[in-house]
């Protein structure tokens, strides 16, 4: 073979390792991107983990202090909650229906 045939070769294949090189910095970005976007993902359920888990705190506390509540007063209480009870039942089927 002979010289000329030999850089063609040489270039082509330098020609291919770029591409190659690109398509290798094209998937690491990528890979990087979406390194990223999992740990915002993590971070993210973390806060919503501790919200809800705050939240059910504080819906505890409250049902503990609703139930001490009711149960220090007289009828007065419990006939006041179910009342409330009764009307957001029928609030809610009114709304879904």
């Amino acid at each position: 073979m002979s010289t000329s045939r030999y850089s063609e070769i040489e270039s082509n294949n330098d020609q291919r390792l770029n591409t190659l090189a690109n398509k290798l910095a094209t998937f690491r970005g990528i890979n990087e991107d979406i390194n990223q976007q999992a740990v915002n993902d993590g971070s993210l359920l973390n806060q919503l983990n501790d919200s809800f888990t705050i939240m059910a705190n504080n819906i505890t506390d409250s049902a503990s202090r609703l139930t001490r509540a009711m149960g220090m007063g007289n009828g007065i209480w419990k006939m006041v909650g179910l009342a409330l009870l009764i009307f957001f039942i029928i609030y809610t089927l009114f709304k879904l229906f």
